[in-house]
């Protein structure tokens, strides 16, 4: 009896590597578009990780790893795409929708994105759950996400970021007149590095986060949970912060 049941754990055993096995298929995807300095990338992703750098070319260079099940890798598409003038589209979970799927099938294959742009190019990110690194990359940025870490490097240009759970850096290389950030997390900190020269009017609203700067701040007005002041001279730049239990932190 003691055999027989050996032999079943044997065979069960076997049989989860073998479902194992087919449940870890991974498919590479290599793609180039053109794109020119001043355009955007419109990118949405489920799961993975998102790796955007800067480059000296005329186009965008998407290096993508999918994990999943070979009927899911074939059901759900990486849709790569140019749309209208100096568009470029990346959805990483594209799919015709069933009525099953829709009841409860799962449709999200998870992909790692290492992508180079050109200097200045405009992002527009949605992910969830898919920490975001962004480095070099000058225009007008906008993410959003859910459970995701976002980390912007020496970028430049006007940001506005919204994450729900998700720590927020953001380092500006340079700082214009017009210049702006907006971050508006529920459950994770925020720290922002700008050049000593930033001037710009500050908002913090928060339930129970706190502002903190190591650069000098005028203060104008604290009401409850609202706080105004100044960053420098003020007046040539916007600084807005949301949280709910999230502090900010800003130094040079």
């Amino acid at each position: 009896m003691r055999n027989i049941c050996f032999a079943f754990a044997i065979c069960a055993l076997a049989a989860t590597a073998a479902v194992s096995a087919r449940a870890d298929e991974t498919e590479h995807v290599s793609r180039t578009l053109k794109l020119d300095p001043g355009g955007t990338l419109r990118l949405k992703n489920f799961s993975g990780r998102v790796t955007i750098t800067a480059s000296d070319r005329s186009e965008v260079v998407i290096q993508a790893v999918r994990h999943a099940t070979r009927e899911r890798l074939d059901r759900v598409k990486l849709d790569i795409r140019t749309e209208g003038a100096n568009v470029v589209l990346v959805d990483a979970n594209h799919y015709e929708r069933s009525w099953f799927e829709f009841v409860g099938g799962n449709n999200v294959v998870e992909t790692d994105f290492d992508i180079t742009v050109p200097h200045r190019t405009h992002l527009d990110l949605s992910v969830f759950s898919s920490p975001v690194t962004v480095e070099g990359v000058e225009g007008a940025h906008r993410v959003h996400s859910f459970s995701s870490r976002l980390s912007l490097n020496d970028v430049a240009g006007s940001i506005k970021a919204h994450t729900f759970s998700g720590s927020v850096a953001i380092r500006e290389r340079t700082w214009s007149s017009s210049q702006s950030i907006d971050v508006d997390t529920f459950s994770g900190d925020v720290e922002l590095h700008v050049p000593e020269t930033a001037n710009a009017d500050v908002t913090f609203n928060s339930f129970s986060g706190r502002l903190n700067s190591g650069m000098p701040l005028t203060l104008h007005s604290a009401n409850g949970r609202r706080l105004r002041a100044e960053l420098g001279s003020g007046g040539t730049g916007t600084l807005k912060f949301k949280t709910f239990s999230g502090s900010v932190r800003i130094d040079r």
